[in-house]
């Protein structure tokens, strides 16, 4: 019987030994004992003694440990002449935890065995079995390794029948922490890992992980509220915080991920940069708090490297901003302003002038020999070369995505919202025009020309061909989204729009950018977009004049009809066409033409011919709003202001909408910016009468 339960002491101390070195952080624990017997208390009375434990930690709860326990308890009875001494070596489990980082409360229980020895009337007798005992303690940390405690537990030291000696022992002792292998001290970054930077998302970093970090607590108890930061000298804003740990007990490990607030130093990169990165650990052991530092490598990619496995990622490319596109675009829309024709959409002008305007600034079409457009679309994880609008202008030469890129800055430039829809072999570029679907399907007739979506009308532009024109630009952009509908590829699940875009891939801008110099003249611009508005203009307005001719009849046709001919021609800028419409439509009763014919004297700039057709037109048709505000913007052009402001008011009387669509009527200062502004309001909101 005694055989078999030393064997099970011993199998237990074996197992507990086995725990693994690296696994271990012992402590030893020493102190006094008062022991105080729980049954034949006739014959034992109080004792005393003491204790040398060693345990260690495991998994944060659990604490294996060894002790020695050298007690002595006196004598009650008359026959026991010397007290009783006992030897104990024991083992067992115990279980802690730590409300709070100073305060320890645990419990625990095992095994032993003891030998003591005592002499009464017969001489001296020697004993010795197995005990067990349970017991609980509460701590206090002086340090992370001093803890002072107080405990009790319950022992029963076992005779061949029954117990021999049971009791409580009540211990204060002083727990002495004892490393068993080598510990660092503090929390230390064990391993990191991180993906390449791309400067262009640089602002995505700040809520997008590029890699991660393992933190281990290398303290000698735990540790709380742990903030890990991220840092690069130069290339960051500041530490930027990655994340927060509120308790990680010792020898304990946690992966955080890795963000940062990327500087605008990062796009100044031109090649593949590797630097050294800080990660920071903040945290508190038993109150106080302490920071340890590490270092990590960082890749960063150059400013011009992208993937395509989101290929909205373009609208970071595309800023509005860049100073060598304001240069450019903005001399070019000074240019169309001027020559807007009424009748046709003003972003479909804006747009075909920027376009003609980039063509004649001789950039075109050049595949990148090293990684085509064409074949990095298709593998979405290889690092592409896109090229920011400044360069493409430099260089005056593109691939399809650089220069769809180039064109939808320049139209965001100027206020006309842009999209681009990267097909497999090249990016198409697109605009939206100011017309919605329903107005765009009356006013030209190819509407598969188009894309409709969402009540928007957007024309699409193979930009690759600038070379070429617009007119082809655009005819070829609609056969390749045709053809790709054709295919099973529905096109629209490649159109982004910038604006869309730029929510998640904001452009930030690169430093150092100078207007690109070189422009066409204003001369080439002018010729070109007037060339290609009347090629526009013609291919719409012809058939659809040829019907209204057609409904004429034999007669040829009657006032209000040849009117209303003279309208569509104004409305395009063809005002020869449309005053001779006009004239005849008077000539056969239909008043209202001549406040047309004013209204056409008025945009060729012959304004005391408007004049005289207004008042005669006021003089017919008294009644009427238009030719009062045609006049008292005639006037205003002949510096009459007194005169054109009486008119002004009257006419806002009669229909109050028009206070503020011709509010600078009632401008009494003829200066350069008040007049300015009055030739850009004539050019483009001319009241028709039809």
């Amino acid at each position: 019987m005694l055989a078999g339960k030393v064997f099970l002491f011993i199998i237990t101390a074996a197992l507990i030994c086995t725990v693994p070195a690296s696994t271990q952080d012992l402590r030893m624990r020493s102190g006094p004992e008062l022991i105080i017997p729980l049954a034949d208390v006739d014959i034992f009375g109080l004792g005393g003694g003491g204790s040398l434990v060693f345990d260690t930690d495991l998994f944060g709860f659990l604490a294996p440990y060894l002790g020695l326990d050298f007690r002595y308890i006196a004598p009650a009875a008359q026959d026991l002449d010397s007290s009783l001494l006992l030897t104990s070596l024991g083992t067992g489990m115990g279980f802690f935890a730590f409300p709070t980082p100073r305060v320890k409360i645990g419990f625990s229980f095992g095994p032993g065995v003891y030998v003591g020895s005592y002499r009464g009337m017969s001489g001296t007798t020697m004993t010795g079995n197995v005990f067990w005992r349970a017991g609980a303690e509460a701590g206090f940390r002086v340090s992370p390794g001093l803890t002072l405690s107080a405990s009790t537990s319950y022992f029963d030291y076992m005779a061949e029948k029954g117990s021999f000696f049971r009791g409580l022992a009540l211990s204060l002792a002083a727990d002495l922490g004892i490393n068993s292998r080598s510990a660092e001290g503090r929390a230390v970054l064990k391993s990191a890992e991180s993906s390449p930077i791309f400067p262009i998302v640089a602002p995505e970093y700040r809520t997008a992980q590029f890699g991660s970090a393992v933190i281990r607590n290398a303290e000698s108890a735990e540790i709380r509220n742990v903030e890990v930061w991220f840092f690069i000298d130069g290339y960051t804003s500041g530490p930027f915080l990655c994340g927060r740990i509120p308790y990680l007990p010792r020898g304990a490990e946690t992966k955080v991920p890795l963000y940062a607030d990327f500087s605008d130093r990062v796009m100044t990169l031109t090649e593949t940069t590797r630097t050294r990165g800080e990660i920071r650990i903040i945290y508190e052991l038993l109150g106080d708090r302490r920071t340890s530092k590490a270092e990590t490598t960082v890749t960063f990619m150059h400013r011009n490297a992208l993937t395509w496995e989101d290929p909205g990622i373009l609208a970071a490319f595309i800023s509005p901003n860049d100073p060598a596109v304001l240069d450019s675009s903005k001399f070019v829309a000074g240019i169309v302003r001027s020559r807007v024709r009424s009748g046709l959409d003003s972003h479909f002008q804006y747009a075909l002038g920027i376009f003609e305007g980039l063509r004649l600034s001789g950039i075109s079409r050049q595949p990148d020999p090293q990684t085509p457009y064409s074949s990095m679309r298709s593998a979405a994880g290889q690092v592409d070369y896109v090229q920011y609008p400044h360069q493409t202008m430099v260089y005056r030469s593109g691939d399809s995505d650089d220069i769809a890129v180039l064109y939808a800055a320049a139209l965001e430039s100027v206020g006309v919202p842009a999209a681009v829809i990267p097909l497999d072999e090249e990016v198409l570029g697109a605009f939206r025009m100011i017309s919605g679907e329903s107005s765009v399907r009356t006013m030209f007739s190819d509407h598969g020309a188009f894309i409709f979506r969402n009540g928007e009308a957007w024309v699409p532009v193979r930009v690759s061909l600038l070379r070429e024109g617009f007119l082809r630009a655009w005819i070829e952009g609609a056969r390749l989204l045709k053809d790709a509908a054709e295919d099973g590829k529905d096109p629209l699940k490649r159109f982004y729009v910038v604006s869309d875009a730029w929510r998640r891939y904001p452009p930030p801008g690169v430093p150092g950018v100078s207007p690109a110099g070189s422009k066409p003249t204003e001369e080439q611009v002018r010729t070109a977009f007037e060339g290609v508005v009347s090629l526009v203009v013609a291919r719409e307005i012809g058939p659809r004049a040829d019907r209204m001719r057609n409904s004429f009849g034999p007669g040829g046709g009657t006032g209000r009809q040849k009117n209303a001919l003279g309208v569509l021609y104004a409305r395009y800028g063809m005002y020869r066409e449309a005053l001779a419409e006009f004239q005849a439509a008077y000539s056969l009763g239909e008043l209202r033409a001549g406040i047309n014919i004013g209204n056409v004297a008025f945009l060729m700039g012959d304004y005391r011919t408007a004049a005289e057709w207004f008042e005669k037109s006021l003089e017919d048709m008294p009644g009427e709003v238009a030719p009062i505000i045609g006049l008292a913007r005639t006037y205003y052009e002949l510096d009459r202001y007194e005169e054109a402001d009486i008119l002004f008011k009257r006419a806002a009387e009669m229909r109050p909408e028009l206070a503020d669509r011709y509010s600078y009527l009632s401008a009494r200062v003829s200066g350069t910016q008040v007049r300015a502004s009055a030739a850009m309001d004539r050019l483009g909101d001319m009241m028709w009468d039809e």
